[in-house]
């Protein structure tokens, strides 16, 4: 809960002014309370989500929410004059700054494009679910912002419980969840290949298809990357309970060694073959992961998904896309599944008008994001888990509680267990060197 001192600090908290509404909008939690039902029915008047005649009467509840990364969290309860069927009551405040962290608080720039999804999401007939946008707005040179949006009340009703990102063993029908992860967002896509998405979005999302492949750049020298390499072998013979059995055959460790010169090599060629289809690119979410997603059936009982945290969003390799959602995927989603995933996105993106891509081309493209990152981000597991987990010795497995509670390093092993599994059993290296 709030109390009054912080509010009262709200006067050493700046306000700014957003792009979309002109509004002076709060930096923080304490500046908004301060505000409160006055700027409330101020904010959502602008946006369109309350009308003249209606206001917030009065804040009921504040309480902080603690979870995800970067900038601070409030759920809101509020009252209105007149109560309507679309108004939420319970609402979800994100802002972009954390002035507690100045590491996290850097993550603010990715506000930007969070706020102009948001925004353009209330548009009618946008093609997937996202929390209902009450009011969103950035000052983008400080990206200091925030979003009001409704809040998803997990397990409560129709909706699913959480499912936490990287624990997806705890889901009873995996590949169910995936399906529908992926059917949304080709949905998404096609609409915006197919014309259907306001022309804001190629407005304010433009394509810089130099930028796009800049960002498949391996940013460190071959020589660290064997050191990485080593680092994380060794510690998977020292914790081999931790790792599946095809990651532990140590004719891996030689074979992925041996793979990494050919991979820094390859660099620019494997930019050209994941940038070289403009048929590939499309306005699509950054990280569809499962816990930035809500799940509920529908009266015949199919499962669909609905999105939220779009940060970094905008025109991108589909590949990407598609990558983001099943890289914290259990191994047996990438060694049995992968096709039929796949080609459901492949469908949903043709069926909602845009272009027909082939399987091979969009498994190439998935598996080439999996080489790249993989040499380039997912050998830090061992540092990871050094730094949260004080007794290594006495995990069992990677299921073990404290991968519950260590969200980073449970992530961190997750993705480096999945980059070996997939180079294993998709030959990656070999794929590589036929490019």
């Amino acid at each position: 809960m709030f109390d009054q001192q912080q509010q009262a600090d709200a006067e050493q908290k700046p306000w700014v002014t957003g792009e979309t509404y002109g509004l002076e909008i709060p930096a923080d939690a304490a500046a908004l309370l301060a505000g409160g039902a006055e700027f409330l029915t101020r904010a959502f008047r602008a946006s369109g989500a309350l009308a003249a005649d209606n206001s917030v009467s009065r804040v009921v509840e504040a309480e902080e929410f603690f979870g995800g990364g970067t900038g601070k969290k409030l759920l809101l309860t509020v009252a209105y004059a007149t109560a309507q069927p679309d108004l939420p009551e319970r609402l979800f405040i994100k802002f972009s700054r954390n002035y507690d962290n100045e590491l996290w608080d850097r993550g603010r720039f990715m506000m930007v494009s969070e706020v102009r999804v948001a925004v353009l999401s209330r548009a009618p007939n946008f093609p997937v679910a996202v929390p209902l946008c009450l009011f969103a707005d950035v000052e983008p040179a400080s990206a200091t912002g925030l979003i009001i949006t409704e809040c998803i009340q997990y397990g409560v009703g129709a909706v699913e419980p959480l499912h936490p990102k990287c624990m997806d063993y705890t889901i009873a029908d995996q590949p169910e969840h995936y399906r529908a992860i992926l059917k949304g967002l080709a949905r998404l896509s096609g609409a915006h290949r197919g014309g259907r998405l306001s022309p804001e979005f190629d407005r304010q999302f433009p394509y810089d298809g130099k930028r796009a492949a800049a960002m498949f750049a391996i940013p460190v020298p071959e020589e660290k990357l064997l050191q990485w390499a080593n680092r994380m072998f060794d510690f998977i013979a020292r914790y081999p309970r931790l790792f599946p059995g095809n990651v532990r055959e140590p004719g891996l460790r030689e074979q992925f060694l041996a793979d990494i010169p050919d991979v820094v090599a390859a660099q620019e060629r494997i930019r050209d073959v994941m940038f070289g289809n403009p048929d590939m690119v499309a306005f699509a979410h950054w990280n569809a992961n499962i816990d930035n997603c809500w799940f509920w059936r529908d009266a015949q009982g199919e499962l669909h998904s609905g999105f939220m945290d779009w940060a970094n969003a905008g025109p991108m390799s589909v590949a990407q896309s598609v990558s983001g959602v099943i890289s914290g995927a259990e191994p047996a989603i990438w060694n049995d599944h992968l096709d039929e995933l796949l080609g459901v996105f492949i469908e949903e993106y043709a069926a909602q008008g845009g272009p027909r891509i082939s399987l091979e081309e969009l498994r190439l493209h998935c598996l080439l994001i999996v080489v790249v990152s993989g040499v380039a981000y997912s050998m830090g597991a061992p540092v990871a888990i050094a730094r949260e987990i004080d007794d290594i010795d006495a995990l069992a497995s990677y299921r073990d509680a404290a991968f519950a509670e260590h969200e980073n390093a449970r992530i961190q092993l997750h993705m480096m267990t999945k980059t070996l599994n997939v180079w294993q059993t998709r030959k990656l290296g070999d794929l590589v060197r036929r490019l």
